[in-house]
């Protein structure tokens, strides 16, 4: 089965655009709701060597919508600095140590609140036809549109924050 990467909305219909939105705003505010009050042991710990922590999993979170933006809606490559930033947190793995930091639960959701101020700031600056146009790239068959872009988005940080729930649970027995 292959992932449906072209979402048709009716173009003529701008409210499906806040739909999207709405999805990504609702699945942030839940994100910061569920991590609200951690402590810096609690978004440091791990299960086990190479596991991801709760602090390496909102990287991610951040460093996705930022690289997302960057990609698919400024429609650029990322700079040699914004490399350095988040790609090490988009891939994870290997780059867990090193994104294992003492950064408090109140440093990730600025930069979650911050990232999430980007990504609307580029959208509000894009006509019906920029965000409903197929675009060739990322899946070669199909190619992709902003639609799908935005329910990656809310779909990749909903995942993990299913993950963050779990290592919550983990950490408490």
């Amino acid at each position: 089965m292959k992932r449906k990467t072209y979402i048709p909305f009716d173009s003529d219909n701008i409210d499906s655009i806040d739909y999207l939105l709405g999805i990504i705003e609702d699945a942030r505010i839940t994100t910061i709701e569920r991590v609200e009050g951690l402590s810096i042991e609690e978004l440091n710990w791990q299960y086990s060597d190479g596991w991801n922590t709760i602090g390496v999993l909102l990287s991610h979170i951040i460093s996705a919508e930022n690289f997302f933006r960057i990609q698919f809606i400024e429609e650029r490559e990322l700079s040699e600095l914004e490399s350095k930033e988040y790609l090490p947190s988009l891939e994870m793995g290997k780059y867990i140590p090193q994104l294992i930091t003492e950064n408090s639960i109140s440093f990730y959701i600025e930069k979650l609140k911050e990232s999430r101020v980007k990504l609307i700031q580029q959208i509000t600056k894009l006509n019906k036809e920029d965000f409903y146009k197929k675009r060739d790239g990322y899946n070669p068959n199909t190619g992709y549109n902003l639609a799908w872009v935005l329910y990656h988005l809310a779909e990749d940080e909903v995942h993990h924050r299913g993950q963050i729930s779990i290592i919550r649970k983990l950490y408490s027995k």
